[in-house]
């Protein structure tokens, strides 16, 4: 039995997915499936396979959860994969693989991690937090992108933080620089996933509920 997490909020998709997933391991390797989709700590350390849906930039923060992965293979599901690459600790070995990838792509990919992962040689070794290179947010970059959830614009941003608007321009600036983002589109996308996280202590959301 090989325990598969699939943290994807699309329900389509997921149920595609475990679709796939089903008829893969069941013609190549005759495995039975269960299947979770709560990024626990008890669900990630029972994983076998563990899917993430990403946004971009997401590659780039801090994912706590996966602290408590064993084993397995960690695929990311995304947008662009040409534009992720695996920096921070937890996703050292992690498998970017696009949302509109081919089935034949899909099948290759899934092979090829598979049987690395069941050679005699294979370890996987999990690192502290304290070795992780995941970006790190200021308290004023923390302000700003909470006053972009909450839907301010630049100047409404500017007039509540007593600053400029080139000011704000600039913390923009550099967030969008920081997190290898395009658009505006891009950021809401990192800032809604980053106030979503369940990591404790989450700046980010425990400044939006505190201010």
């Amino acid at each position: 039995m090989l325990n598969i997490l699939i943290k994807e909020k699309d329900s389509f998709f997921r149920d595609g997915l475990q679709r796939f997933l089903v008829d893969f391991f069941t013609h190549n390797f005759r495995h039975s499936l269960h299947f979770d989709v709560e990024l626990s700590h008890e669900y990630v350390s029972a994983a076998d396979i563990i899917f993430l849906a990403l946004c971009q930039g997401e590659n780039l923060t801090c994912y706590p959860e996966l602290l408590a992965r064993k084993k397995g293979i960690v695929i990311g599901l995304v947008e662009d994969e040409q534009r992720f690459t695996a920096c921070p600790s937890c996703y050292q070995d992690m498998i970017f693989i696009s949302r509109r990838t081919s089935l034949d792509r899909m099948t290759e990919a899934l092979f090829i991690a598979w049987y690395r992962t069941q050679l005699p040689s294979f370890r996987w070794k999990n690192k502290s937090c304290e070795e992780c290179q995941h970006k790190i947010l200021s308290m004023q970059q923390i302000r700003v992108m909470v006053h972009f959830y909450r839907g301010l614009s630049v100047g409404q941003i500017a007039n509540k933080l007593n600053t400029s608007d080139k000011t704000i321009f600039t913390h923009k600036y550099l967030l969008m620089q920081k997190f290898d983002l395009r658009s505006d589109f891009e950021l809401m996308a990192l800032i809604h996933r980053m106030v979503e996280k369940n990591a404790c202590p989450n700046r980010l959301r425990d400044y939006l509920t505190n201010s």
